[in-house]
């Protein structure tokens, strides 16, 4: 089941009948760093706590922690929910993790990444609460994941799928995985899109004699920086590379860089908290992965208005129209990445026009509010199917107008 984009404005009903009590929800994540999954749930909080009385877990302190403390959305950390897997270790991260629902009382819970997906489920499932869990990635079976995790992850999924209310895949590409490895049954699935907050920061598409090309991604496995470089290293010497992030292969990269005399060429800037700047800055943007499922950054890309050049892996081909608003080339492909990249540094009216194109697509489908009232909808059909509706905070159309909803 596919939630289409709502034709109707969708707010929660903020309080109890009779009391001022807002709804509340707990987000629970196992990693605070920056990273695909914590960008979305900072988005998902932020836009929630307009409405609700939103609190986010997480197994550490880190980016996630800190940008939520900003806004005023209350933090709690499990010190023992970490995505190594260890018995004793993930058995108090259950018990901290039940300990701190049974504390605050949540009326909804969403669980976001494996670890946290397993065990908040679980804890959820056991006190009776209301909870929903976001796929964000699918990496089993990849060089993400060690063979023997990728071997324990599909029957702990399926597990896992009989404790929770829906199941939310951030692709289509991601519910055809659900449905293909039999994870949960078809109805507990539901497709919702990511979303960002926008900005009226765009791209400039002027003529520039050193076209930037920027890369936004964490250096890390599943992420081809080697491919890129490698790729870059092909195009014309007037072309200069940004590559935006950190992670465990960062220093592998830079020495190939200085191996292939591209040290003039690529910039490693390392992490930034001014993205949408830099973007604003480039002339294409670049995201060369062995596996996706919807990334963030692309969307990043597409509210500045810059063309995409990204691998066809996952979904990224429901975010980026292949000769529309972008060029989609075969994962590892280092000849097809080269050549698109080619093409879009020599022709300035095709950047232009792919850009401009990307800008729209993300206006009508990938904002924040549109992610936000889709999710809304899904809330309430979880609360009214508990029979929560009368005893707990419900969600509302208001406006009347019919969201659209259809089994695929």
């Amino acid at each position: 089941m596919s939630i289409k984009q709502p034709s109707a404005i969708v707010s929660l009903a903020s309080s109890l009948p009779g009391t001022s009590r807002k709804l509340k929800i707990m987000y629970i994540v196992t990693q605070a760093d920056r990273g695909g999954a914590q960008m979305h749930l900072l988005e998902l909080a932020s836009a929630m706590r307009e409405l609700c009385e939103v609190h986010v877990a997480a197994g550490e302190e880190g980016f996630l922690t800190t940008a939520c403390r900003a806004q005023g959305i209350t933090v709690h950390v499990l010190p023992h929910l970490r995505r190594a897997h260890n018995l004793l270790s993930d058995t108090i991260a259950l018990w901290e993790t039940r300990e701190l629902l049974r504390a605050q009382k949540p009326d909804l819970i969403h669980v976001h990444t494996f670890k946290a997906g397993f065990i908040g489920r679980l804890a959820a499932w056991s006190l009776g609460i209301p909870v929903v869990y976001t796929i964000h990635a699918w990496l089993w079976g990849t060089a993400a994941v060690s063979r023997t995790a990728s071997l324990l992850a599909l029957p702990l999924e399926r597990i896992a799928a009989r404790w929770c209310d829906r199941i939310i895949t951030v692709a289509r590409a991601g519910e055809d995985l659900v449905r293909r490895y039999r994870i949960a049954s078809p109805g507990k699935v539901v497709t919702i899109h990511n979303g960002i907050g926008d900005s009226p920061s765009l791209a400039r598409h002027t003529r520039n004699i050193t076209p930037i090309i920027t890369m936004v991604a964490r250096f890390t496995a599943g992420k081809d920086h080697e491919q890129l470089i490698r790729a870059f290293a092909t195009l014309p010497q007037r072309a200069r590379l940004w590559l935006v992030g950190d992670g465990e292969t960062r220093i592998q990269m830079e020495q190939l860089v200085r191996t292939l005399g591209l040290s003039e060429r690529i910039e490693f800037l390392g992490e930034r908290e001014d993205v949408p700047e830099l973007l604003v800055k480039s002339d294409i943007f670049v995201l060369a992965s062995e596996s996706e499922m919807f990334p963030i950054s692309i969307l990043e890309a597409m509210r500045a208005g810059l063309p995409v050049v990204a691998s066809d892996v996952g979904g990224v081909r429901e975010a980026v129209k292949h000769g529309k608003t972008g060029l989609l080339v075969p994962k590892g492909d280092t000849s097809a990445l080269a050549n698109a990249l080619s093409v879009l540094i020599e022709q300035e009216d095709q950047r232009c026009c792919l850009g401009h194109a990307g800008r729209e697509s993300f206006a009508a489908s990938f904002r924040r509010d549109v992610m936000r009232e889709r999710l809304h909808r899904l809330y309430s059909e979880v609360l009214r199917s508990r029979g929560l509706g009368s005893r707990k905070p419900s969600l509302h159309v208001q406006h009347v107008a019919e969201v659209s909803n259809h089994q695929r």
